[in-house]
């Protein structure tokens, strides 16, 4: 399947959304995932209920995948879901992000460059109140990955969850995994928090399938400003593609920035997006235009 060229190409920071069709279908993924992980050094956590931990080491090493000797080394863990997502039989989104800042930490202590989390929901679909709430945390956990030191790949069986509220997961998600994309193709869009200066950098595409997860990560950022006083600064030199809805969220997170908001690298679309908005009419918006090589300071 073409997902495997998608899944190679996911870097410490990505947060996808991956579709399968049955068992089988999930745990060629995991494979995937957690040869990638083994690769790159990184700590790898796989969170199962569709399956018995036991089945999935099985079907790991079935699929070539010697995890044997990591799982031995603490490298690899594969837990049960219920037992990660509800320790107190309800799911509680505030305790998991603890929980998953707490498994980051630890692979950081024990000299993994990074995280990498599989997480296995059919857990969700038997109850509406709990499938709202994992929405909700889908979008907030990009606080964590936007950091760049862990990478979540969630598997939502397409069986066990109504098209509606796939389409919600997915947006709260900055990529989802396509079958028949191309092997090189990388995740639809990467959030990355930066710290000089303080802000985001946004590479790929942003448009309606991705925009709550923007919007949370937009949220983080605001929340997280260690000077208020200062703009924040959107770096979307990278992007290829923004949509009204991605102008609509820069734009709200200029009103309520006490120090204004500077985009930086604005170009194409983007800039597009934003002009038809009408951000000339805000005082706390600043713009610099990507312009052959060189950026040009707009005051909007």
């Amino acid at each position: 399947m073409s997902e495997a060229g998608t899944m190679e190409q996911l870097q410490l920071g990505d947060h996808v959304c991956a579709f399968v069709d049955g068992t089988n279908d999930g745990l060629d993924l995991i494979a995937r995932a957690v040869a990638a992980g083994l690769d790159a050094g990184d700590k790898v956590m796989v969170f199962t209920e569709s399956l018995l931990p036991v089945a999935v080491l099985a079907g790991l090493e079935a699929r070539g995948v010697a995890v044997a000797p990591a799982q031995r080394a603490g490298q690899v863990q594969v837990l049960p879901s219920p037992e990660v997502y509800l320790p107190a039989g309800r799911f509680e989104p505030a305790r998991m992000l603890d929980s998953l800042t707490g498994h980051l930490e630890q692979a950081a202590a024990d000299g993994h460059p990074g995280l990498r989390l599989v997480g296995d929901m059919p857990w969700a679909s038997g109850e509406p109140a709990a499938a709202d709430h994992m929405v909700a945390y889908e979008a907030q956990v990009n606080r964590l990955y936007m950091e760049g030191r862990a990478l979540g790949v969630c598997l939502y069986d397409r069986r066990a969850f109504s098209r509606g509220l796939l389409q919600k997961v997915a947006r709260a998600h900055p990529a989802t995994l396509i079958e028949g994309a191309a092997a090189d193709a990388t995740p639809l869009l990467r959030i990355r928090r930066t710290s000089h200066p303080y802000g985001l950098r946004l590479i790929g595409e942003a448009d309606f399938s991705n925009e709550t997860a923007l919007a949370a990560a937009l949220d983080a950022v605001l929340d997280r400003q260690p000077d208020p006083v200062a703009p924040i600064v959107v770096d979307v030199e990278g992007l290829r593609f923004a949509d009204a809805s991605t102008a609509a969220l820069l734009v709200r997170l200029t009103l309520r920035a006490p120090g204004g908001v500077h985009i930086s690298g604005c170009h194409g679309t983007v800039a597009k997006a934003l002009d038809r908005l009408g951000v000339t009419q805000l005082s706390k918006l600043h713009l610099t235009r990507a312009c052959d090589g060189a950026g040009t300071e707009m005051v909007a």
